[in-house]
């Protein structure tokens, strides 16, 4: 039978704090706006959407975000207000934007 090895700590080591609730809007777990994040990746045939995006295929097959273009307290959720981002992309967006992007 097969046995883990330990895993190795630093000293000084603590798991990652949990987000705070805040950081997330609660909207974003339910499924609405699931099945909208799949339509949007869909439509963007699975593709970070960013024109200077410098992933390798734009992403594609990797992790992908459905994110508002206009933060959604002063948007809304119609799918024009939601495009696809690659990790990298959606990072760069957020510092552009204030990290208030909704």
């Amino acid at each position: 039978m097969p046995f883990k090895p330990p895993t190795f700590r630093p000293p000084g080591w603590a798991p990652s704090p949990r987000k705070p609730p805040e950081v997330q809007a609660p909207y974003y777990g339910t499924a609405e706006w699931k099945r909208l994040a799949a339509v949007v990746k869909q439509r963007d045939g699975y593709r970070c959407t960013e024109p200077d995006c410098r992933t390798p295929d734009r992403g594609f097959g990797g992790r992908l975000i459905a994110g508002h273009i206009i933060p959604r307290p002063r948007g809304s959720d119609h799918p024009a207000n939601v495009r696809t981002f690659c990790p990298t992309c959606d990072n760069r967006w957020h510092a552009e934007k204030g990290g208030d992007r909704g």
